[in-house]
């Protein structure tokens, strides 16, 4: 009976010791795992760090804003001297007749008056519609006048004289002065026209630039 279970102690006990060892080394395991756990989920950035990002966020978004509202505004003045070049361009059609009028006008008041009546008051016919298209306000009641002294100054000039005296006498008793003090007045005011009228073109030639 003893002979059989002295050899079965031996193996108990190793049983004991490895249930033993087993149990010694579980804790150790779930430690080692708790802490890998607790690895992974650990922030990558802290709290000042993200603050920091947030208000670098709104600067930029600040300048983007202020970027915006220059160019808006660069738009706007673009827009305005678009229409304002436009608006120049279409007075240069406006300025047209005007400015050949004037042309025409000064070469007519360059001339002599011509050598027989009718040329005369062709002449003075051309004047008169010249004047009317290049600037009616300013010169239509001086082509008026002259218009009105014009009878009388035709009638003095191809009349029928025998002296000097005489020519003299009736260049003031029929009032043929009146003609060469009012076209005196009319070529001052042609020549002012002209003048204001280049000055607008000029205006509009800077704008255009």
């Amino acid at each position: 009976m003893l002979t059989q279970e002295s050899p079965r102690r031996p193996v108990r006990g190793l049983a004991v010791a490895a249930v033993m060892a087993a149990l010694m080394l579980t804790p150790a395991s779930g430690a080692l795992a708790a802490h890998a756990g607790t690895a992974e989920v650990e922030p990558t950035a802290s709290v000042d760090e993200l603050r920091t990002m947030v208000d670098d966020l709104h600067l930029a978004n600040d300048s983007l804003t202020r970027d915006n509202t220059a160019l808006q505004q660069a738009i706007d003045e673009l827009e305005r001297e678009r229409d304002e070049l436009r608006d120049s361009l279409g007075r240069f059609d406006e300025l047209y007749a005007p400015l050949e009028a004037d042309r025409q006008l000064l070469f007519e008041l360059r001339k002599d008056l011509p050598e027989t009546r009718p040329e005369v008051e062709a002449q003075l016919d051309r004047i008169r519609s010249l004047a009317l298209t290049s600037d009616p306000a300013r010169l239509g009641r001086v082509v008026d006048r002259l218009d009105d002294a014009a009878p009388a100054f035709l009638d003095w000039r191809f009349g029928e004289y025998v002296t000097p005296q005489e020519i003299n006498e009736a260049y003031i008793e029929t009032g043929a002065n009146a003609f060469d003090s009012s076209m005196s007045e009319f070529r001052s005011e042609a020549l002012m026209s002209v003048a204001n009228r280049l000055d607008g073109l000029l205006t509009i030639l800077d704008r255009a630039r």
